[in-house]
This record gives C-alpha cells, structure tokens and sequence, in this order.
C-alpha cells in the first residue's frame, strides 16, 4: 500500500472525522485513500449458535457472506460521510475480520500514513488509537472529537 493514506473507522463520530481528514491529506499530497474496519467474525458464529425460541439454530453464515455483509456496510458508511459526488482521491474500502489495532498495523504496512479518530475529549486515547500509535511504523493521525463539525472535504 506504499503512497496509500489508511483511515481506520468502525462509524463513530470521530471515525467520521479521521475519513473526511484522510481524503483532505490524500487529496493534498495525490494518494489514494484505503477505509479498513476490522469485525469480530466469531461473533458472527457464536450469534448463529444460539437457541432461538423453540430450539431451533440459526443458520450458520457463510465466511464469504459475512465479509459482503461487511465490506457493504462499510461502503454505506464512506458515501454518507463524503456524499454523492465523486470524492477528489480514489478511495478503496477493506473490511477485515480481527481486532483492530491487529488489522490496522497489518493494513498499513507500507503506507504513507495512517489516520484514525478516538472519541475522548479527556487527554487519553483510546485503546485502538494508542496501540495503533505504539505498533504502527508510519505516520499515525489521530482525529478526536470536536464540538464544531468537521468541514466538508472538497
């Protein structure tokens, strides 16, 4: 992913924050921007597992359909937060099964920077971003909350 601008989100308001600021610094710089949520799929099969009224299973969901199921969600996600028109960076989305701080680390091996939010006002990161800050070996942003809301990116 070497040039990539990597923003990790999971659809708080700060993830919000760090995409809009990622597409600004890519578009800045003519990178291209790579969205990555990371999802727990075990809970995917243990949620199947258990009993519905009557004792019946529910079905268990395929691998492949979980990362649709993810990867359309995560789609959603960036056109809400950048809009109909067309961003001004080419921006890719990943979602991949793990923990965050696991996925992101991976993820932005080789990239330029890595840009993601934390939702905290109180001086302290939260756990994704400080890990992502200790592990990571590019640049890591992070984006926190803001009382005003972020400018549109175009």
């Amino acid at each position: 992913m070497s040039g990539d601008v990597v923003c990790g989100v999971n659809g708080s308001t700060s993830s919000r924050r760090a995409l809009l600021e990622a597409v600004r610094r890519a578009s800045a710089t003519g990178d291209r921007v790579t969205v990555v949520t990371a999802y727990d799929a075990v809970g995917y099969f243990w949620g199947a597992l258990a009993s519905l009224p009557g004792g019946n299973l529910l079905p268990v969901p395929h691998r492949s359909e979980v990362q649709a199921a993810e990867e359309a969600t995560l789609r959603a996600f960036v056109g809400e937060v950048l809009g109909d028109r067309p961003p001004p960076v080419p921006v890719a989305v990943r979602a991949v099964a793990g923990r965050p701080v696991d996925v992101l680390v991976r993820e932005s091996a080789g990239a330029a920077q890595l840009i993601v939010g934390h939702g905290t006002d109180r001086g302290r990161l939260t756990s994704v971003a400080a890990g992502c800050a200790r592990r990571v070996r590019c640049p890591v942003v992070v984006v926190g909350t803001s009382p005003s809301a972020p400018e549109p990116v175009r």
